[in-house]
C-alpha cells in the first residue's frame, strides 16, 4: 500500500508596480481571488498590498499538487489576468514555488 503524504505546493511572491498602475493592479488582483479560490486543488490564494510600500503587492498561494497548479496556470481566466497585467507597469516581480509538508500551526 502506497503511503499518502500531506505534501502540497506553496507559492510566495511579490509584484512591484509604478504608482500610476497600483490601483489597476489592485482591482485585477481582487477580481482574481474568487475564481482562483474556487478551482479544484486551490488550498488558499491571497493578495495583499504592503502597509509600508504602496504599489508593492504580496501574493501567497497553496495548491494540493502540481497538477492543480498547472491546471490553474493553463486556464483561460489566468491567461486573461496575465494579459491585463502585461498592460501595467510592473517594475519587478518574483514568485517562488515551494514544496510544503507537515505544516504545523504556530498557535
Amino acid at each position: 500500500m502506497a503511503s499518502e503524504t500531506n505534501e502540497h505546493l506553496a507559492l510566495i511572491g511579490y509584484y512591484r508596480l509604478h504608482p500610476t498602475d497600483a490601483e489597476a493592479f489592485r482591482a485585477l488582483a481582487a477580481a482574481s481571488v474568487a475564481p482562483t479560490r474556487a478551482k479544484d486543488g486551490c488550498l488558499h490564494y491571497a493578495f495583499a498590498e504592503d502597509v509600508k510600500e504602496p504599489g508593492l503587492f504580496h501574493v501567497a498561494e497553496g495548491w494540493r499538487d502540481r497538477e492543480a497548479l498547472d491546471a490553474h496556470l493553463a486556464s483561460p481566466d489566468f491567461a486573461e489576468t496575465l494579459r491585463q497585467a502585461g498592460e501595467l507597469n510592473i517594475s519587478e516581480r518574483q514568485v517562488t514555488t515551494f514544496t510544503a509538508s507537515n505544516g504545523q500551526s504556530l498557535w
